[in-house]
Parts: C-alpha cells; structure tokens; sequence
C-alpha cells in the first residue's frame, strides 16, 4: 500500500526542503542554494539583486513591481497610455471600470489579445511587454518562417509568457523567443504535427496503435478558466517502453500534440471571454498501487525520454503551467525528484504541490482550480476499489509485439 504522506506540509516551493529527503541523503541546502543561484544568474545586473543573499533574494516574485530598480524606466516612450499612468499605478482594481468585452466583427486576433492584456496587467508590466514587442519586430522576428502560420512574435500573450520566463529580462527573453522560433522551424514542428494528426486519426501505424493501447494521458474535463486538465497517470505507465518500440520523436510529437491543442484552446477561450489565460492545470497520478508491477523500474526507465523532452518544454513552451498537482507520491518519490528538478526552470517549481495519498491533502486545493466533479472517482476518494476502473490504464509495453501485449494492457487490470 502506497505510503500516506502529505508532502505538502509548509513549503510549495520545493519538494526538496522536505524532510523525508534526508532518508534518501539528498543535500537539500546545496540544492536549494543551487535553484536561488540560478535564478540569480537570469537577472540583469542592473536589477541589483545578485548582491542580495539567499533569504532576500528568495521574497522576489516574478512580477517587476516587487523591486525597485537602480536604473530609472522609462515607461513613457512605450505605452500609449503615458497620461494615465500614475493613476493606473494607484488606482484600486475595484475602483476601475466595469470589464466589458465587446469585440467588433472589423477587429483582428493581435488587436483583440493586446485590448486583454491592456485590461489585465499593471501598467508597469504593461509597458515592459510593448517594449518587448517593439524589441521582437526590430529583431526581425515577424518575419521568421515559424511564424507564417501562427504570428507568435506578435501575439501579446506569447511574448508575456516568455517574458516572465526570464523574469523581464528582455535580452534574455528575446534569445529564448530566437531560440524556440528556430527549434520550431529546424524540427519542422507544424509539418511533422500535421502528420503526425493524420497518422493519430487514423491509427494504421504501429506506433500510434502502441500509443492509442499503452498511452496514460486523458483530459479529464476543464478548469475554472475553461481550459483543459490533462491527468498524467505516471503511476502505470511504462514511459520507456512506448520510446523504445514507438520511437523518441512518437514519443514527442504525442506530448507536442496535447501541448499545441492546449494552446489554441487557450486562445480561443481568451478571445471568447476577455481573460488573459496562458497557462494550464495538470494533474499527475503517482500512486504506487501495486496493480502494474515494477513501479520502481518502470519509473527508471522513463527518466530517458523524459530527460530528452523537458529541455524541449522550457524553451518552445515556458511559463505554461498554472499549477501542477503531483498526488499520492510514496516516499520513493524523493528519489525520482531528486533527478528531475534540476531540469526544471525555478519559476515552475514553484508551481508544483506534491501530496501524499489521502485525498483529503489534495481535493480541497484541486477545487480552487476545477469543479469536484472533474476529479476522477479514483483520486477524489481512498477507497482503492476504484482502483481497478480507472482510467487511462497504461500498463508495461512488450519487446517487439502488439497483439501479444493483451495482458500489459487488461490482465493486470483483471488481476487487481
């Protein structure tokens, strides 16, 4: 039986500043040091804050009203709203005019998007992305092939997403929008997704037959925004085994796929509603439930592709999670963490709760994000009957085979 640990206890920030890490010998000050060092390192020196140590340095959001700057900003030259930016600044959220969104039929997608941004961020922060933008446009971005399909580098909340990714910096943030419009167009990103739709609705291939049988990723319904939640049952899969016989890039156009799906459901919901929404809710089911064996193994074994697709997240799509719930994790766990995180950008560390398996410790925080009815049976109470119907199952994929998988499938299924 999985153990019952809420690893939730006193800091969000990281599941390393938990005790049970010790069990395990993990070296949580160095590693804690090493995550404010290399938030440190993204900040422009003339913000001030390298020389800050790791307690002061550790209050800064990502916001770039939470220090003042030593160098003065010029916010006037950036922002058509140059008159009314004092009282922007002071004026009470309750006391601004009513928020109505009433889009024209004449009004483009890039003019609609930047009226939300305009309404939704502080006029600080307002002025800092038109700058960014007019930073893009001079770098000649607008014109890069990965963005005759999709204007990426006009689209406000894009260039706000990769902003906040390297906490406002904007040479550092305009090196990473070069970087992810040059990996989407050297990897051929929206030919290969075009595709790999086609050969996914079609499920001919071997791959997509592998996938469509061993996959343990399924929507479970939308948040409050409207977005999708995607539930991610790592606690059956075998993440390894679907790369070895369906391939790395299968591997990858699959994540890619829900990724780019989210996104444009992301923006259609914006449009729609006049709230600036980028980012998304995840769920992750760890449970060790002794159903599928080799939890300790199989987890091993999708380190791999894993490894090989995070860098890939961070630079194409930063800043994208909202909060990523990480339930039922044994004290195991510590272990699979320790390998992780250093891959993972500061800013979504912040993001993830880890907890253990009761699920008294997560549903409370879960409905602050999504309706109760959206949590499946199987995580929204203990009872491990339900167990055995929940869904999508995964199970351990066979060397070489397809038709003789039947038991990696189901019959652990029958078995529980």
């Amino acid at each position: 039986m999985a153990t019952s640990v809420d690893y939730s206890a006193a800091d969000h920030e990281s599941p390393s500043c938990y005790n049970f890490w010790s069990l395990f010998g993990c070296e949580d000050e160095k590693l804690k040091q090493l995550r404010i060092a290399r938030r440190r390192d993204m900040l422009p020196p003339w913000r001030g804050l390298q020389s800050l140590n790791a307690e002061q340095f550790y209050e800064a959001n990502e916001s770039p009203r939470e220090f003042k700057e030593s160098k003065p900003w010029n916010a006037g030259l950036c922002c058509r709203r140059k008159a009314r930016g004092a009282a922007l600044l002071e004026e009470p959220r309750s006391q601004k005019e009513p928020w109505i969104w009433a889009p024209q039929a004449d009004e483009n997608e890039i003019d609609l998007e930047w009226k939300i941004v305009e309404h939704e961020l502080d006029y600080e922060s307002l002025c800092r992305l038109r700058a960014f933008r007019e930073v893009v446009a001079q770098a000649g971005l607008d014109f890069h092939v990965a963005c005759r399909k999709a204007p990426h580098s006009k689209r406000p909340g894009t260039l706000l997403r990769f902003l906040r990714a390297r906490n406002w910096n904007q040479e550092l943030s305009l090196k990473l929008l070069q970087e992810a419009l040059d990996w989407r167009r050297d990897y051929q990103l929206e030919e290969k997704l075009e595709a790999w739709r086609a050969e996914w609705q079609a499920q001919q291939s071997r791959r997509v037959q592998l996938w469509r049988k061993y996959g343990y990723i399924k929507q479970i319904g939308l948040d409050h925004d409207g977005l999708p939640i995607h539930l991610h049952r790592l606690s059956q899969c075998d993440a390894g085994g679907l790369a070895r016989e369906a391939g790395d890039e299968a591997f990858l156009l699959y994540h890619l796929m829900i990724l780019e799906d989210c996104f444009e459901a992301a923006q259609e919901r914006m449009l729609k509603s006049g709230k600036l929404i980028t980012n998304f809710v995840d769920v992750y089911d760890q449970g060790d439930y002794g159903l599928v064996d080799g939890y300790l193994r199989r987890g091993y074994k999708a380190w791999e592709p894993y490894k090989m697709m995070i860098p890939i997240l961070d630079k194409v799509y930063p800043e994208r999670v909202r909060v990523a719930f990480i339930l039922r994790c044994p004290a195991v766990f510590a272990i699979f963490w320790r390998l992780v995180e250093p891959f993972v950008p500061p800013a979504t560390v912040k993001k993830i709760r880890i907890k253990g398996y009761s699920a008294k410790s997560y549903v409370g925080e879960m409905k602050e994000f999504m309706v109760e009815s959206v949590i499946p049976p199987f995580l929204g109470s203990d009872d491990r009957a339900l167990l055995t119907t929940a869904e999508p199952w995964g199970g351990w994929v066979p060397n070489g085979g397809t038709c003789g998988a039947w038991l990696g499938s189901w019959g652990w299924r029958s078995m529980g």
